[in-house]
């Protein structure tokens, strides 16, 4: 009860800007949580298991996720003078551990205002304020491969040529007495690539002025594939290339990053639902240079499917084998395997809420370290969780 007073705050902000607006109309509601007990064969309260090292996206979640997170969104659209608006404002909420009472992981994740319909550009969107742009996600990892989030303004959705094309411009504001840094990104998003396929290219331009740091740019192209040789497969696959001070994702990378830092990153990702059957898989690789030039190579694969039993019971497992090696360093390895009974409100993999009950076994090599960071795992090389789960979004 105790974080109630930090929600209301975000919320009465909200209250405001819809009561300025103007409209009758009804208050749009979403979000997302995921939250529930654990425990290992160590004693322990929770364990995880992820590799403290390597590209991002190599965590495999399914009964792998010891924090508690929510996201709670407020959406309110109006029309005036013949442009429609919409204000949004979201809270979230993240705890690495299993206890919810922690008020000081509650921030305002995103605060902006869009409008379209402008008589010069009708299809076109502007926004302004804190927002995060995502572009594709891989749900099993819980990553966004290509996410342009921050404090900034842009427009997206104007029609040029085969496709729709945005620009938008961040700064990251100044921390520890450092000056801040600037980013533009463009978009160019849905070019359609025969039936049921579109290409999608992003690019970004950093300016750093953090110390130690350069400029630096990226680029990244998704292409997304539906009804892959006319079957229920689902194709998505990132072609990423990143230098400096700009990240993999499109966002802001290392801000104290030197031309020398070279990244690039390739993921393969598919998903299908096929009557009782479901599933995602992923392959991925990375090769991500530092300032001096040392190279650390990463890579993962790893799926989950679902049956389902009926209606509302299905079962999941999900297996993942994700590694690292540094420059003169040696191969860091993880492989964890996750079993789980879940109830649903229906039978497909991506039907949400689910109640699940799940056991997690994990193995390592010395190389990785502790991947819990538990102390009792501090000489082992494989662990056995157990715990339940809800995840929801709404």
């Amino acid at each position: 009860m105790t974080r109630f007073p930090l929600l209301r705050a975000p919320l009465s902000i909200a209250a405001g800007l819809l009561f300025a607006a103007g409209s009758a109309s009804a208050v749009d509601f979403t979000g997302y949580f995921r939250a529930g007990p654990g425990g290992t064969q160590h004693g322990e309260s929770r364990a995880c298991y992820a590799l403290n090292g390597g590209t991002n996206g190599m965590k495999y979640r399914l009964g792998n996720e010891c924090d508690i997170y929510g996201e709670f969104q407020l959406a309110q659209g109006f029309k005036k003078d013949g442009i429609d608006y919409k204000v949004v404002l979201m809270t979230d909420y993240w705890n690495p551990h299993s206890d919810a009472d922690d008020t000081k992981h509650l921030r305002l994740a995103q605060m902006y205002t869009e409008a379209k319909g402008f008589d010069f550009a009708p299809e076109m969107t502007v926004w302004a304020g804190k927002e995060r742009g995502r572009r594709g996600d891989v749900h099993i990892v819980d990553t966004y491969f290509t996410e342009m989030a921050g404090i900034g303004a842009g427009f997206k959705g104007l029609n040029l040529g085969p496709g729709k094309f945005g620009v938008a411009y961040y700064t990251n504001d100044k921390d520890n007495n450092q000056r801040p840094g600037h980013r533009g990104n463009f978009e160019y998003m849905d070019i359609a690539t025969g039936q049921d396929g579109a290409l999608n290219v992003f690019g970004t331009v950093t300016k750093s002025q953090f110390a130690g740091g350069t400029n630096g740019w990226g680029l990244a192209i998704r292409h997304n594939q539906n009804k892959l040789f006319g079957s229920s497969l689902n194709n998505v696959v990132w072609v990423q290339y990143a230098q400096g001070s700009a990240g993999l994702n499109s966002n802001f990378g290392d801000q104290t990053a030197t031309s020398a830092a070279k990244k690039f990153r390739i993921v393969e990702s598919v998903n299908f639902q096929e009557g009782a059957w479901g599933g995602m898989g992923m392959l991925l690789w990375a090769n991500e240079k530092d300032n001096a030039g040392k190279a650390t190579v990463s890579t993962s694969v790893g799926g989950r499917v679902s049956y389902g039993v009926t209606r509302n019971f299905k079962l999941l497992t999900e297996a993942g084998v994700s590694q690292y090696k540094p420059d003169g360093g040696q191969t860091a390895r993880l492989t964890k395997v996750t079993f789980a009974p879940t109830l649903s409100t229906g039978p497909a993999l991506m039907d949400r809420p689910e109640f699940r009950l799940y056991v997690t076994h994990a193995k390592w090599n010395r190389a990785a370290g502790n991947v819990t960071g538990q102390p009792g795992f501090d000489n082992e090389t494989s662990g056995t969780s157990f715990g339940a789960q809800v995840e929801v979004w709404f």
